[in-house]
C-alpha cells in the first residue's frame, strides 16, 4: 500500500474521532479538531456502498453569521481543493435534517451554494476548486448560514499540484483568478465504470465515465493492455521536471478514448454568475495499428467550446493537452465539438479526456492589518479564539460591522455576549471605531 503523506495532501473528516487510513486507496484522513473550533460532529451508520468520511459529518447548530475552518497552505502552490457533502439516508435518525441551505466560501470567494429541500436531495455532492494560494499560508474555509436549516460538512481535501498544473490559476497580475470545477471526464470509458481518483490519480483528481445517456455512445477503443508498450510515452509526472503536458492527465484516462471523426455533445451550465470559462482536452494515439510515428501519418484535430476554437497536430505517441482559457458562454447548455480535419492522413482521430472549470476573479480583500491585530487581541482578552477567520470578510461577525470598502472594522456589538472585565487597551487601535 502506498500511503500519502501529510506534505502534499491534506484529508479531513469533519465527523471522525480519531484519525484513520483508508486502507483501499492509501489515504491518512485526518480529525478536523485542529482546524476548527465550534460545531458538534456526528455519526451516521453505514448502509450505502460509500467512503468511511460520509458516514460521519459536523454541524453547526449555533446561529452566527459564518463558521471558519483555517486550512494550512504552502506559499506559491496550486491546490486543488474538495468539500463533499451527504445529509445521510433516509430514515437515519442521525441524518441531517431537511431541508437545509448555505454557502461555503474560501477566501472571500463564494466556492458553491448548497441547497437539499427533499429526501430525493440525500446524495454524495462533490464540490472542487482549484486556486493558487500566492503569500498565504493558510486559508479560510467558511460556511456560511443560509435561510433554512443547520449548515454541515462531511470532508475537505486539499491536493497540492505541481507548478505547471492548471496555469490560468497561477498568472496573478491585476486579475487574479480562481476556478470551479464543472466536470472531469474519461472517454472511452465502458458503460460499467464508475469514476476514478487515487491512486490512478496522482494528484487524486475525480475523473467521471463519459457514458449514455449523459453523452451520445461513439466508438470507443480500450488499449489497457498496450499499456507496458506506452511506458515511455506515457510521460509519468516526475516532480521538478515539468513538460508540457501542463495538466499531467492520468494513465487510466489515456488508455482508452473515443474513436471518430466527430464528436458533438453539450453539458448543462451549472453556474450563471460567471460567463467565462476554461477547458482542457487531451488526446493520446493509443491504437496499435495507428503508426503515428511514420513520417507520413499525423492527426490533425479542431476542437471548439461554444464559440471558441483551435486545433492541434498529433504526430508522436506522447500524451497531447491543449487548453482553451478565455471560453465565453451565452446559453444553458455548453456546447464541445472535436472532429477530425480534412487534413488528416488518418480515417479516425481519437479523443481521450476532458475537463472544464468556471472562472472567477479571486478576492483577496482582507480586514485592514492592524484593526485585525486589535481585534485579535480583543478576541484573545475575552477568550472568543474559537471565532476563525478574517472579522470582516467574506461576511463580518454578528458582533462587528465593517467599511468592506476600507477594509476597517466601525463598530462592535458586545452588549449580549456576557462579557466581563475591563476594557483592553488595544481596542484604542481600531482607530476607525464610531461605536461599541
Amino acid at each position: 500500500m502506498r500511503l500519502r503523506g501529510s506534505k502534499d495532501f491534506l484529508s479531513i473528516d469533519c465527523g471522525a474521532r480519531k484519525p484513520y487510513v483508508d486502507v483501499q486507496l492509501g489515504l491518512k484522513w485526518d480529525t478536523d479538531d485542529n482546524y476548527v473550533n465550534t460545531g458538534v460532529i456526528q455519526q451516521m451508520k453505514e448502509g450505502q456502498d460509500f467512503p468511511q468520511q460520509l458516514y460521519s459529518y459536523r454541524y453547526f447548530p449555533l446561529r452566527r453569521n459564518k463558521h471558519c475552518y483555517l486550512l494550512p497552505v504552502k506559499i506559491e502552490t496550486t491546490y486543488l481543493l474538495r468539500v463533499r457533502l451527504f445529509p445521510g439516508s433516509v430514515g437515519e435518525k442521525s441524518s441531517v435534517a431537511l431541508p437545509v441551505d448555505f454557502n461555503v466560501t474560501f477566501i472571500n470567494n463564494l466556492f458553491f451554494s448548497y441547497s437539499a429541500l427533499t429526501d430525493k436531495d440525500r446524495k454524495d455532492t462533490i464540490y472542487e476548486s482549484v486556486f493558487h494560494s500566492f503569500q498565504r499560508e493558510e486559508i479560510a474555509l467558511c460556511l456560511l448560514q443560509g435561510s433554512k436549516g443547520t449548515p454541515f460538512i462531511n470532508s475537505i481535501e486539499l491536493r497540492g499540484l505541481p507548478k505547471s498544473c492548471y496555469i490560468v490559476a497561477e498568472n496573478q497580475g491585476d486579475s487574479p483568478q480562481f476556478m470551479v470545477l464543472g466536470d472531469r471526464l474519461n472517454m472511452g470509458a465502458k458503460e460499467t465504470d464508475s469514476f476514478f481518483r487515487y491512486p490512478d490519480d496522482d494528484f487524486d483528481r475525480f475523473w467521471w465515465p463519459a457514458v449514455s445517456p449523459r453523452f451520445p455512445s461513439f466508438a470507443r477503443v480500450d488499449e489497457s493492455s498496450f499499456a507496458q508498450n506506452l511506458s515511455q510515452e506515457l510521460s509519468p509526472y516526475v516532480p521538478g521536471n515539468p513538460t508540457e503536458v501542463f495538466n499531467w492527465p492520468p494513465n487510466r484516462t489515456l488508455l482508452d478514448a473515443w474513436v471518430g471523426t466527430e464528436f458533438a455533445f453539450q453539458l448543462p451550465r451549472t453556474r450563471v454568475d460567471t460567463n467565462t470559462m476554461y477547458a482542457a482536452f487531451y488526446f493520446m494515439e493509443i491504437r496499435p495499428k495507428v503508426d503515428i510515428t511514420a513520417t507520413d501519418v499525423w492527426e490533425n484535430i479542431a476542437y471548439a467550446v461554444e464559440n471558441t476554437t483551435s486545433d492541434i497536430q498529433i504526430g508522436t505517441r506522447d500524451t497531447w493537452s491543449s487548453t482553451l482559457s478565455d471560453i465565453v458562454l451565452y446559453d444553458k447548455f455548453i456546447h464541445v465539438n472535436v472532429s477530425k480535419e480534412s487534413s488528416s492522413t488518418v480515417k479516425s482521430v481519437v479523443f481521450n479526456g476532458f475537463e472544464y472549470y468556471y472562472r472567477f476573479d479571486f478576492d483577496i480583500s482582507a480586514t485592514y492589518s492592524k484593526d485585525k491585530t486589535a481585534f485579535d487581541g480583543l478576541q484573545e482578552t475575552f477568550g472568543l479564539e474559537d471565532l476563525q477567520g478574517d472579522p470582516c470578510f467574506p461576511v463580518a461577525w454578528d458582533w462587528v460591522s465593517c467599511d468592506t470598502e476600507a477594509s476597517r472594522i466601525q463598530k462592535l456589538k458586545l452588549s449580549h455576549m456576557n462579557l466581563s472585565g475591563p476594557i483592553p487597551e488595544n481596542i484604542s487601535s481600531l482607530l476607525e471605531l464610531t461605536e461599541m
